[in-house]
C-alpha cells in the first residue's frame, strides 16, 4: 500500500497532551499494519492513528498523520522534501524515516541532559561545556549538515532518473528488506522481473555514484531469497 492509501484508511489520532505508551497500545490497541525492516527494526500502525517504531531496545510513539512533508534543519536553513514525493511510494518509506528521526532526536536530548550539569546556569559556561565535549561545535555542525543535505539532494536527483516501477521495486527490496519473491507477490509479477528490474536500477545507480559495476559480482544491496 502507498502512504496516501494508508493515510486515507487510518483516521487521525486524537489530539491529547501526551501520546499513549507502548504498553497501553499493545494492551488496548488494534494493529492495522505492521512491517519489519530487519531483525532489530519494526513498525506497527494502530487503528487509532498511532505508530509504534522500535529499533533494538528503543521505541517511540507518534501519530501517523505527522508523516507529511519531511523537514530537516541545517545550520543555515530549513530544508523540505514535499509530501508528494512520498505519497505514491510504499508507506514504509516515510514512516520508517519518521520513526528513525524521532529516536535520534530523543537520544540526542538524553545525551545533552547527561553531559551538562543541571547546576550550570550561566549561558557562556553552558556553551563552553558543550563545545569542550564536541557538542554544538559550529564548524562540525555546518560540515555535517551540509553533507547530509547534499547526500539527500543527490539521491533524490538520481532516483528521479528511474521509472516509477523501478523506484517502487528498489524501495521494497533495498529500503524495506523484502526478498525478490516477496516483492514479486506484492506487485503481482514474477521473481525474474523483480531481479531484472533491480539489476538495471542498481547498475544505473552504481554508474551515477561512480561505484564498481561488478560490485563483487553480486547484488550487494538486497537479499534474493528463494
Amino acid at each position: 500500500m502507498t502512504l496516501q492509501e494508508v493515510l486515507n484508511q487510518i483516521p487521525e489520532a486524537a489530539k491529547v497532551k501526551r501520546v499513549p505508551s507502548v504498553v497501553k497500545l499493545a494492551e488496548e490497541g488494534i494493529p492495522a499494519l505492521a512491517d519489519q525492516l530487519d531483525e532489530n527494526t519494526s513498525v506497527v500502525i494502530y487503528t487509532n492513528g498511532y505508530v509504534v517504531y522500535q529499533c533494538g531496545n528503543r521505541t517511540t510513539v507518534f501519530p501517523l498523520h505527522v508523516c507529511g512533508d519531511y523537514e530537516y534543519t541545517t545550520v543555515m536553513e530549513k530544508q523540505r522534501i514535499p509530501f508528494e514525493k512520498f505519497a505514491d511510494q510504499p508507506w514504509q518509506v516515510r514512516v520508517f524515516v519518521e520513526g528513525k528521526d524521532r529516536l535520534v532526536h530523543n537520544q540526542n536530548n538524553r545525551k545533552e541532559s547527561r553531559t551538562v550539569s543541571v547546576n550550570v546556569y550561566d549561558s557562556e559556561v553552558w556553551w563552553e561545556a558543550l563545545s569542550d565535549r564536541g557538542l554544538y561545535d559550529p564548524l562540525r555542525m555546518l560540515v555535517e549538515e551540509e553533507e547530509k543535505r547534499e547526500e539527500i539532494e543527490l539521491l533524490d536527483k538520481h532516483l528521479e532518473k528511474l521509472t516509477g516501477r523501478q523506484r517502487e521495486i528498489l524501495m521494497l527490496c533495498v529500503v524495506n528488506g523484502k526478498t525478490h519473491e516477496e516483492a514479486a507477490r506484492m506487485l503481482g509479477t514474477s521473481h525474474q522481473a523483480i531481479t531484472d528490474s533491480l539489476k538495471k536500477s542498481l547498475a544505473r545507480l552504481r554508474k551515477l555514484y561512480g561505484l564498481d559495476e561488478n560490485c563483487g559480482g553480486r547484488n550487494c544491496f538486497c537479499r534474493r531469497g528463494q
